[in-house]
């Protein structure tokens, strides 16, 4: 039986009760604000969302007992440049932080483990820059990249829900 909820990442006392309430084995957070051009002008909503959310979600894994929580993160965290780079950067960093704490409290005992996955272009993903290539392209071009160094390599959906579904396999 497969049951749904609808709740907001930033509203910490639902994640936490909804949470408590499904007892997830293991968690997939992909909640996340990602437009960068809507961020860099609205970056406070990044923060709340991208951040604080996704300690929410985090802490309610750990609280639930959870086994394991995979993030999904993205290429832009690796050195950021925007806020969308910098507020999951702070999300991984938190989770990075939370899973070195319950390892030293664990004592060899089991423990949740937090893991991150990042992701650069997913095809036909929401939000892939694919369309965007297509409709230059169809207007006779030039294909904008961000610098004429830039390489920029793409994943398959099917890809991409296999790199996350090892990771949860390396976080058990």
């Amino acid at each position: 039986v497969i049951e749904g909820r609808i709740a907001d990442i930033r509203d910490r006392d639902r994640i936490i009760s909804l949470m408590r309430e499904f007892k997830p084995d293991i968690v997939f957070h992909a909640a996340a604000l990602k437009h960068v051009p809507i961020l860099e002008r609205d970056w406070s909503e990044g923060v709340k969302t991208n951040i604080f959310g996704s300690v929410n979600v985090a802490d309610a894994a750990q609280a639930a007992g959870a086994e394991a929580m995979v993030m999904i993160s993205t290429d832009k965290a690796i050195e950021p440049v925007s806020m969308l780079g910098l507020t999951k950067r702070f999300a991984e960093m938190y989770c990075q932080a939370l899973d070195h704490d319950l390892m030293t409290q664990s004592e060899g005992k089991p423990h949740m483990r937090l893991i991150s996955v990042r992701f650069g272009n997913v095809l036909a993903s929401n939000g892939s820059v694919v369309p965007k290539f297509k409709a230059q392209i169809e207007a006779g071009g030039p294909v904008t990249v961000t610098h004429p160094d830039m390489v920029r390599y793409f994943m398959t959906i099917r890809e991409a829900c296999d790199l996350v579904l090892t990771a949860a396999t390396h976080a058990l």
